[in-house]
């Protein structure tokens, strides 16, 4: 089977719910499987929260270390950032900020679009 682009797509705050967690595995199972696609992260709404330097996202942390090995990159909205009065400085490093433009072109490529 040939390799797809799919977009993981986080709107969900990361506390209270199983979203992040379920999300990240399935993005894991996608880059580790046979076919090996694509997988690009993507954070919007609420979920930009999770990409805080001081969330605890030590339930992630295995899946969070295989994405990078394969070349994950996770994406931050930067207007949904401004929108909750986060800035840059508070991001973790492994959170790449883009615009909302930028944001509409990962849908635009992806072949399967996965919300959490």
């Amino acid at each position: 089977m040939a390799t797809r682009k799919l977009l993981y797509h986080f709107n969900r705050p990361p506390h209270g719910t199983v979203f992040n967690t379920e999300g990240m595995r399935a993005s894991v199972g996608a880059v580790a499987g046979i076919d090996e696609h694509e997988v690009t992260i993507l954070f919007q709404a609420d979920g930009v929260y999770y990409g805080l330097k001081d969330v605890d996202r030590s339930e992630n942390k295995g899946y969070e270390v295989t994405l990078k090995k394969f070349g994950v990159k996770n994406y931050v909205v930067d207007e949904d950032l401004k929108a909750r009065g986060i800035s840059e400085d508070e991001l973790a490093d492994d959170m790449t900020v883009i615009s909302r433009a930028d944001a509409f072109k990962l849908y635009q490529d992806a072949e399967f679009i996965l919300d959490w």
